[in-house]
């Protein structure tokens, strides 16, 4: 009953950090209809927004890579294409699907959602589809036969949380090329995914993180975030916002502002850099960590030395970051 009732009340990670800070006073304009529905582009070696696209309504999540961006647009039930260089809009397309999350690898841009006019129980029923970058179409589609509301991509293969059987939160691996699906032992509920070619990671809203290999699919660490010692002191526990992983490492944000480093066997936590005071999203490219923060800021971390960059302003809450082809990547609302 307990992963019944949880899976019911989960929300995407970023949605729970907008709604602290948007608690916390800071973005409190932003929420009386501020929704600039844009992208905007940051140069990565002058650290400065160097363009603005509009896209649709309430952009999300935004992935990058295949020469472009992909950006979610949550109320619109939509996504749009930029172009890496111009950064015009190349395609904006309504879904079949209510996408809950998007990412990137695997020879193309794959989406997660319920089919949209479904009658079967959303909870339990979903689709896997991916887009050629090329062309544009939908190249690839599985029924995944679980609830997967978000997912990563690495070792040809889409790993994801969802529901299971009898709507009991899991996790699962589907392989790219068949859609074949086998749940994986977490021994944790996952809510945050990161992949590359050799590891999947998982991190939980309780400040844990997982690591299974790509390779066997089999669960090689599980590290908490927060001592017990710490918790027996008081120390309030980290939680987390989102994970991105590169440059050797694996990178968490977390709503205390904090980007907290693990390395990426998961044998400890290497350090944890102060960033901003809420620390939404991440990701990693482009030689760095881009940490988008509740003050309408993006910081820059260089993976080198681990210190935080001076704050980008963006004008409007980041929702979603990436980056990659030579630009970061910034939903605006």
């Amino acid at each position: 009953m307990l992963g019944v009732v949880a899976a019911a009340v989960v929300v995407a990670a970023a949605d729970i950090a907008v709604l602290v800070v948007m608690r916390g006073g800071t973005a409190a304009a932003d929420a009386q209809g501020a929704r600039t529905n844009l992208v905007a582009v940051i140069d990565p070696t002058t650290s400065r927004v160097v363009d603005r696209v509009h896209v649709g309504r309430t952009p999300t999540i935004v992935v990058a890579g295949y020469g472009g961006a992909w950006v979610l647009n949550k109320d619109d039930g939509t996504l749009t294409h930029l172009d890496a260089r111009s950064h015009h809009v190349v395609d904006t397309r309504r879904l079949n699907v209510t996408a809950t999350d998007i990412a990137a690898g695997a020879g193309g841009i794959w989406l997660a959602g319920r089919p949209k006019g479904d009658v079967r129980d959303p909870l339990d029923f979903t689709k896997l589809e991916r887009i050629d970058p090329a062309t544009g179409r939908i190249d690839r589609a599985f029924d995944s036969h679980t609830g997967v509301y978000t997912f990563a991509v690495g070792g040809n293969a889409l790993w994801s949380t969802g529901l299971m059987a009898g709507h009991v939160r899991g996790t699962a691996r589907s392989d790219a090329r068949t859609g074949a699906m086998r749940k994986l032992d977490i021994q944790m509920y996952g809510d945050m995914i990161a992949a590359d070619e050799t590891a999947a990671y998982w991190v939980s809203t309780g400040s844990h993180v997982a690591r299974v290999s790509t390779r066997t699919g089999l669960l090689t660490k599980v590290l908490p975030l927060v001592s017990d010692a710490s918790l027996a002191a008081g120390h309030v526990p980290p939680n987390p916002t989102a994970v991105a992983v590169g440059g050797g490492a694996v990178w968490i944000s977390a709503v205390d502002g904090s980007l907290i480093r693990v390395d990426r066997n998961l044998q400890r936590v290497v350090t944890r850099i102060p960033v901003c005071r809420y620390a939404l999203a991440v990701a990693y490219g482009e030689g760095a960590v881009w940490v988008a923060c509740g003050d309408r800021t993006v910081v820059r971390v260089d993976p080198k030395t681990d210190r935080a960059g001076a704050p980008i302003q963006v004008g409007a809450l980041p929702r979603g970051i990436a980056a990659a082809d030579g630009a970061v990547w910034v939903t605006l609302n």
